[in-house]
Formats: structure tokens, C-alpha cells, sequence
């Protein structure tokens, strides 16, 4: 056999030594990392990776989740790592610009704005009801008096009913 098929047979993959000596690293680093992140952890070719990974069957982690898990199922807080957050938090605030704080800040007064003009829409609407409601029930007769208590009666005890099924 001649010098160049010997080498074709060890290195059936067409890549530098140095970087099959990465694969056992390869390997440890999906389980917990994408192949983008391995892929810019190890400064490897992304074609080269692709090679690796079809030749030795790596599977490589296809979003923040552990195996095996769905994102319902792991909460908020534990679906990352501090370092991970704190990192994710330092790329946002990077990447954000003065008209994006802006936009954020003119969103957030007029949301707050219009909780309280909701609020204050319903405190009148509750007072308007209640007004009503009194009006309603003024010069009554002693029958249509006892009619009132009855029917406050069966409500008060709906509304208890009510309550108990909310809890």
C-alpha cells in the first residue's frame, strides 16, 4: 500500500489531527450545548462538525432543555442557569438602544395610564350601580318592602354558593 491510501484510511474524515483529538470533548459538550455553541466554544468549522457529528452519532442539545423534557414542565427558573440568565440579560441590554428604552418607558405610562382610567371607570360604574339600585327601592309599600328582603335574601345566599365554588 502506498503512503497516500494509508493516509486516506486514518483519516476517513478529511480533518486535522488536532481536531479528532476534540471529539471525547465534542461528545461531553452536547450533552449540554447546542452545536452552534460548541461550534463557536471550540472555533470549529460548522462543516467540519457536521462531519464529526454524522460519523460518530453525537446528538447535540436542541434548545436550553435537558433531554427528554418539555418546556411546560420545567419552570422558568430552573429552565436556565444563572450564568446563562445573567448572560442572556447582559446581551439584551447590549443590543438595546436609547429609542428602544424609550419606546419601552412610553409603553409602560401608557399602560399604567390606562389601569387607572380602567379603574376609575369602574369605581363610577359601581357607585352609578349602587345609586340605582337605591333609587329603585325608594317609597316602597310594606309588601314590596318584604319582596326586597326576600329577594336580597336569595341573592346574598347565590352569592355565597358562588363563592364556594371559585374556592
Amino acid at each position: 500500500m502506498s503512503i497516500k491510501n494509508q493516509s486516506k484510511n486514518s483519516n476517513s474524515l478529511n480533518i486535522k489531527q488536532s481536531t479528532y483529538d476534540l471529539i471525547p470533548k465534542i461528545k461531553e459538550l452536547a450533552k449540554t450545548m447546542s452545536q452552534k455553541e460548541v461550534q463557536e466554544k471550540l472555533r470549529i468549522n460548522k462543516k467540519t462538525l457536521k462531519k464529526i457529528k454524522d460519523n460518530e452519532n453525537i446528538k447535540f442539545r436542541t434548545s436550553y432543555l435537558p433531554f427528554e423534557k418539555t418546556k411546560k414542565s420545567i419552570p422558568y427558573s430552573e429552565r436556565y442557569t444563572d450564568e446563562e440568565k445573567s448572560e442572556m440579560y447582559r446581551r439584551r441590554k447590549a443590543n438595546e438602544t436609547e429609542l428602544d428604552r424609550i419606546d419601552k418607558r412610553e409603553r409602560d405610562i401608557k399602560y399604567y395610564n390606562n389601569l387607572k382610567m380602567d379603574k376609575k371607570r369602574h369605581a363610577k360604574k359601581v357607585l352609578r350601580d349602587r345609586k340605582s339600585a337605591i333609587n329603585r327601592w325608594q317609597n316602597l309599600s310594606n309588601e314590596d318592602w318584604e319582596l326586597k328582603k326576600y329577594r336580597d335574601r336569595e341573592y346574598q345566599a347565590n352569592q355565597s354558593k358562588k363563592r364556594k365554588k371559585f374556592n
